[in-house]
């Protein structure tokens, strides 16, 4: 199967984001007057802060949004910087662009932000499309045309870009999340081992390949 078009989670795969999100994460738990628990924090990650927040925390979906709006209140301005992309993401994708692939931004971050961060670490010139969630989605909207997680981010990408093969799509990401939506979908799947997710859960998830740096991500989708 060809490898055309090659969608990246954002968080875990091109940039490591975890001093951002945990700070978001630490001052709206603050805010609330509720502490944080550190044994959980790489788990946050990934999921819809909305998980993590009622089934880690115990918040009703009430106090989850109200929690996540904090949250984003304190990305917004100062966390979505607190970033920076992973050793050997740049040459990625520069070596990827040249080879003709398109590449693509698929996140469950809103998805100005994930505008905004690839601006700001130099990532947009390598880039054809970058999709998020709406805001929206994120207070768990279900009116049409909202994205909401994963699986609406990447089906949007198929729709939006005319992808009518979608075996010839790849989703590279670090989290279960990642696999399974993009399985669903029919598209292949390669979990990178630098991220915030362990081998066993991109393994259980149904990963196609385990990349173990952003150079192992190039050469298989070039090589294979």
């Amino acid at each position: 199967m060809e490898k055309k078009y090659i969608l990246f989670d954002l968080d875990g795969t091109l940039t490591d984001s975890y001093e951002g999100i945990i700070n978001a994460l630490c001052y709206s738990l603050s805010e609330l007057g509720i502490a944080p628990k550190p044994e959980g924090f790489r788990n946050v990650i990934g999921p819809p802060l909305s998980h993590t927040y009622m089934d880690t925390y115990g918040m009703t979906a009430a106090e989850s949004d109200r929690a996540v709006n904090i949250f984003h209140d304190y990305y917004e301005s100062k966390g979505k910087f607190e970033n920076h992309p992973y050793e050997g993401v740049l040459e990625m994708l520069q070596t990827l662009n040249a080879h003709g692939k398109k590449l693509m931004i698929a996140t469950a971050k809103p998805e100005h932000m994930a505008v905004d961060i690839a601006e700001h670490f130099g990532l947009s010139p390598y880039l054809c499309f970058i999709a998020g969630v709406t805001d929206e989605g994120m207070m768990e909207n279900t009116a049409p045309n909202v994205r909401k997680n994963k699986r609406d981010v990447l089906a949007y990408i198929l729709k939006s870009n005319d992808i009518k093969d979608p075996e010839n799509a790849v989703m590279v990401g670090d989290r279960a999340y990642d696999m399974t939506a993009a399985a669903e979908l029919g598209l292949q799947t390669v979990g990178v081992l630098y991220g915030f997710g362990t081998e066993e859960e991109l393994s259980s998830a149904g990963a196609q390949y385990l990349a173990g740096s952003p150079l192992d991500v190039t050469k298989y989708i070039i090589e294979s």
